[in-house]
């Protein structure tokens, strides 16, 4: 019969793990201490709701005190029919790819000229200034620059161009102008973001890359844009969560005297109309349930396409 120390039994009464200290032990309770409250609080204010938002889904209801009825996937087959919410989903994904080029592009572009100034820093912080403002008040400044009488019109009028003056809010237009809504709204955050991540590249590999003989965009080709990835696959996955979700800029835009028109709703619109929002309101909470969960479906697969697609090795700087 062989006899196994104390100190050593990992099956001792009141012992711990074979190999973890006293010490380690100790920590490893005291971080389950200080985590546990906030895990519980994630749980039920956050995955408790979301989970209850995915039951709703399949229920035809209006809300608190009326009778639930299950109904399956009836709500989501009412969405894949809806013609008004094809355009609403097209609409997004169309703000995600279109407004998403152009942001990345212009950040880039501004990014690369503003790291050669020497007022950079005041530059910047007045391209940031609309992303500070709230998204609803610069949606109803930008209604009231492109409204009939507005400075838009106003100002071709005045040097010789009114026959390019338009009723910029109709219908047709709306989109468009929505699209240069967001890419001049969220521009500031994102060339912020480029600025840093060019900046904290070494002056040196530029000034190798000059005596090679590089140009601009050979430079941004082999240099910046390979050193400063990391930060834009971060960038581009926050851009796709935030394109889908946009709503305080379109809702301010076309204004909440009446239902938007079809041509302008995002996915988050055609939601708030779907159960709150509707003149008069709707109260499908169901429906609205299902196009959360499509909502958040879409942002989770774009969002593991993304960090897959652009996966890259790290790079020393």
């Amino acid at each position: 019969m062989s006899f196994i120390p104390a100190s050593v039994d990992p099956f001792r009464r009141g012992g711990t793990p074979t190999g973890v200290s006293p010490a380690e032990h100790g920590r490893q309770r005291m971080f389950w201490l200080f985590v546990l409250p906030a895990l519980l609080f994630y749980v039920v204010f956050f995955v408790a709701p979301a989970l209850y938002g995915v039951w709703v889904s399949f229920l035809q209801w209006r809300g608190t005190g009326d009778p639930q009825r299950f109904v399956g996937f009836a709500n989501y087959k009412r969405l894949w029919n809806d013609e008004v919410y094809r355009l609403a989903f097209r609409n997004s994904i169309e703000i995600l790819f279109v407004c998403g080029i152009a942001v990345f592009v212009l950040s880039f572009l501004v990014a690369s000229v503003l790291r050669e100034l020497k007022a950079k820093r005041a530059l910047q912080a007045i391209l940031f200034f609309p992303y500070m403002v709230s998204p609803i008040a610069v949606g109803i400044a930008l209604s009231l620059l492109m409204s009939p009488d507005g400075i838009v019109n106003a100002s071709l009028r005045f040097i010789g161009l009114g026959s390019l003056a338009k009723l910029w809010l109709t219908p047709d237009l709306i989109f468009s102008v929505i699209l240069v809504g967001l890419v001049w709204v969220s521009s500031g955050f994102y060339i912020t973001l480029m600025m840093a991540a060019i900046g904290r590249i070494p002056p040196y590999y530029y000034e190798q890359s000059a005596l090679d003989g590089a140009g601009r965009f050979r430079t941004f080709w082999n240099v910046t844009l390979p050193l400063a990835w990391d930060v834009v696959s971060v960038a581009v996955v926050l851009w796709a969560i935030s394109a889908i979700k946009v709503f305080e800029f379109v809702y301010g835009l076309v204004g909440t005297g009446a239902n938007p028109a079809p041509q302008s709703r995002t996915l988050a619109i055609a939601q708030f109309l779907a159960t709150t929002g509707g003149k008069p309101p709707q109260y499908q909470m169901g429906v609205g349930s299902a196009m959360a969960v499509v909502m958040v479906l879409l942002i989770l697969v774009l969002v593991v396409l993304l960090r897959r697609v652009m996966r890259r090795e790290s790079m020393d700087l």
